[in-house]
């Protein structure tokens, strides 16, 4: 016979209401009582009544940050946003959490989750153009995007994506560079908003700072990357590299690295929203970045009014990047700055 709350409550040493109340967080309880009761649902096998316990609650209980499954797992830079969220979250007794949703499974694990009541509400990553996990989430439980589907019925956080990068651009410009590889992600139709946003971006950019971009969209991988270095320089006399696929910039540095060309010296190294080292002992380049953490926190504030008004209309949140100078950009070499207006001059 499955076990009961009452088994619960008796094995824990509390009252079934206090069960209650650790499952739901309607009410605070000590570490230790909470611990206790914890221990004995794990013991007992305990499976509570999601959905009972939510309605009882009028409120969420769990929360899963739900990530598309790429070639990459859950990296430094997507823990700053996970741990903003799980910071203004738990605070409120949410508990967040990371499932794991199958590229070719979609429809099944999210049901699954739904289903299962183990999913009181999600935050999406990696948002795409008309976003299938928004569509069969959106009726089931309260969704956030981090990132934008332009479907504008979710609630969203996102960056500015034409100020990140603006702060990229004139960075490099203000030190003489004219010639910049761009070096991102090769577009597919599932892939998130944000590599197409950035890459629109840089071109209106670029123009308006006298600076030529030379788009270089590769796979998400080192070798892509590695290939880009051309006898140990980047194509096209460019004299900096912007970039927003991890991968391939690590594979383009190792490339330089192993032709004696080092960063800043021999080429100049910008990352958007990416923690990228760019030697071997792990110093990392120059990135432009919104906070990571403040993003997330957002994204739990949002959830959180979604839940005190569910009729609302959708917000739309925007925040601003910010330049994280780590040494990853010089000034231009008198001769490298020679000929790079020569080349843009002949083009």
């Amino acid at each position: 016979m499955p076990a009961t709350r009452a088994d619960v409550a008796r094995l824990a040493g509390v009252s079934p209401s206090t069960v209650t109340y650790v499952l739901t967080g309607k009410r605070a309880t000590s570490e230790s009582t909470r611990n206790r009761v914890l221990h004995a649902i794990e013991e007992l096998g305990y499976l509570p009544n999601r959905h009972a316990s939510v309605l009882a609650a009028h409120s969420v209980r769990s929360v899963g940050v739900l990530f598309r499954m790429q070639p990459r797992s859950v990296d430094l830079d997507d823990q700053g946003y996970v741990g903003g969220l799980r910071a203004r979250l738990e605070a409120e007794g949410i508990r967040v959490f990371v499932p794991l949703v199958r590229a070719r499974e979609v429809r099944k694990d999210l049901s699954a989750l739904v289903q299962s009541r183990t999913l009181d509400a999600a935050v999406l990553m990696d948002v795409a153009p008309d976003d299938e996990r928004e569509r069969l989430l959106r009726n089931k439980v309260p969704v956030v995007l981090i990132g934008t589907s332009g479907a504008a019925v979710s609630d969203e956080v996102d960056a500015d994506f034409e100020q990140m990068l603006n702060l990229a651009i004139s960075h490099l410009a203000g030190l003489g560079h004219r010639r910049v590889l761009h070096l991102g992600r090769r577009i597919t139709r599932d892939l998130a908003n944000v590599y197409r946003a950035q890459g629109e971006a840089i071109s209106r950019v670029a123009s308006a700072h006298g600076v030529e971009v030379l788009n270089r969209p590769v796979e998400d991988n080192a070798v892509a990357g590695a290939a880009m270095m051309e006898h140990g320089r980047l194509p096209g006399r460019c004299t900096a590299v912007v970039s927003n696929n991890p991968m391939a910039m690590e594979g383009l540095l190792a490339a330089a690295w192993s032709h004696g060309v080092g960063v800043p010296e021999g080429l100049s190294a910008v990352t958007l929203g990416l923690a990228v080292p760019r030697e071997p002992g792990g110093a990392l380049i120059t990135e432009v970045s919104v906070d990571r953490a403040a993003m997330g926190r957002h994204a739990g504030e949002l959830l959180l009014r979604r839940l005190a008004r569910p009729k609302a209309a959708p917000e739309h949140l925007t925040m601003s990047a910010g330049l994280v100078d780590r040494g990853s950009v010089a000034a231009v070499p008198a001769a490298s700055a020679e000929s790079a207006v020569s080349a843009a001059s002949a083009a």
